[in-house]
């Protein structure tokens, strides 16, 4: 059987993937050391480091390392968080108010300059 037919991989020693199917395959019987060290043309020390590398508490670091990380704590939320935002809020809504109060005087202005105008030319 040819090995070459059983990896998807690419035959990249360095990738991690590649060298993991290359062991898997030997752990499972399906191929014996001697014949993936003659089809892959690899050394034999390689090949151990491999079967090293891919033991139980390495396996577990690096391939679901990345999967079991625990999320980053959120402080808990004080009262003074909140009662900051609430005077933040607050100031927001008197600044509005501030506005809208300058704007309807604007607008009395307006509307009083406009009636004298009107009285003025109708007479």
């Amino acid at each position: 059987m040819k090995l070459n037919g059983l990896i998807v991989i690419k035959k990249n020693y360095k990738n991690s993937k590649f060298r993991s199917q290359v062991v898997e395959l030997c752990r499972s019987g399906i191929f014996s050391d001697q014949q993936l060290l003659s089809q892959l043309k690899i050394s034999r020390t390689s090949l151990k480091a491999w079967h090293r590398w891919r033991s139980a508490a390495r396996y577990m670091r690096y391939r679901l390392g990345r999967w079991l990380r625990t999320k980053p704590r959120v402080p808990m939320k004080k009262e003074s968080d909140e009662l900051l935002a609430l005077k933040q809020k607050l100031a927001a809504v008197e600044k509005e108010n501030e506005r809208l109060k300058l704007k309807n005087e604007g607008l009395e202005i307006m509307i009083n300059i406009a009636e004298k105008h009107r009285a003025a030319c109708a007479v």
